[in-house]
């Protein structure tokens, strides 16, 4: 996968060493900032959930990007620009402007905060690895961005490397789920029967219990496997 994304980016004219260190430290910062929050969502009560845990580091993340915005920006070219926004797209019209990335932002925040709840951070970074291969083909669609044949086959390779993790992990979880299921009480024989089967009559014992049994005994297991890990 590493490998598919350099591919999908060669093809710079000009290398920046400070450029690729800053970049290097956003992807480690940016994990390190995933972990933590995982350990959030899963160790601390007042922050069990996404929205609980937005209310408490929004107002953080507010306060460290003013810090740094005021005196990059300044108050001027910031009133400037609202003055500017507001004088062509109208007071209302430009306030639903604002509020719109923001909206977005809040819904994208919470999404990756409830997937940290319920899996890892290597799969939240495979889904950013994901988003960044379709940033780059909405780019070739739309856009007419140049791709070069190595790009291309980066891209194959990336999305080859992801559609693997995820067949592997999906197997994995699936193996420890019949594997968790034999572990059942003997109250629970038919669903045990009706997801691994037995040698005599398994059909007939699939046929007696229901599939929400069956959907619920796998899904338990599941989601007691992934509490488990994380």
């Amino acid at each position: 996968m590493t490998v598919g994304v350099i591919m999908m980016v060669a093809g710079e004219t000009e290398f920046s060493a400070l450029g690729f260190f800053l970049i290097i430290s956003a992807s480690f910062f940016s994990g390190f900032r995933w972990a933590l929050t995982q350990i959030l969502l899963l160790r601390n009560p007042s922050t069990s959930n996404p929205f609980s845990s937005l209310f408490f580091l929004a107002p953080i993340m507010f306060v460290v990007l003013a810090i740094i915005a005021i005196p990059v920006e300044g108050f001027g070219p910031l009133g400037e620009g609202l003055r500017i926004l507001v004088a062509e797209k109208g007071g209302v019209f430009g306030i639903c402007i604002l509020l719109f990335p923001g909206v977005l932002a809040f819904c994208m925040t919470s999404s990756e905060f409830a997937l940290l709840q319920r899996t890892s951070v290597v799969t939240l970074s495979i889904c950013g690895i994901f988003k960044e291969v379709i940033t780059i083909t909405t780019a070739n669609l739309v856009f007419h961005d140049p791709l070069t044949p190595i790009n291309v086959s980066g891209l194959i390779v990336t999305i080859g490397s992801i559609a693997s993790y995820n067949y592997i992990k999906i197997t994995k979880m699936r193996k420890q789920a019949r594997e968790d299921v034999e572990l059942m009480p003997d109250g629970a024989v038919g669903a045990r029967e009706a997801v691994l089967g037995s040698d005599d009559g398994d059909a007939e014992i699939r046929a007696q219990v229901p599939r929400s049994e069956m959907n619920g005994v796998v899904d338990q297991a599941l989601f007691k496997k992934t509490d488990e890990r994380s």
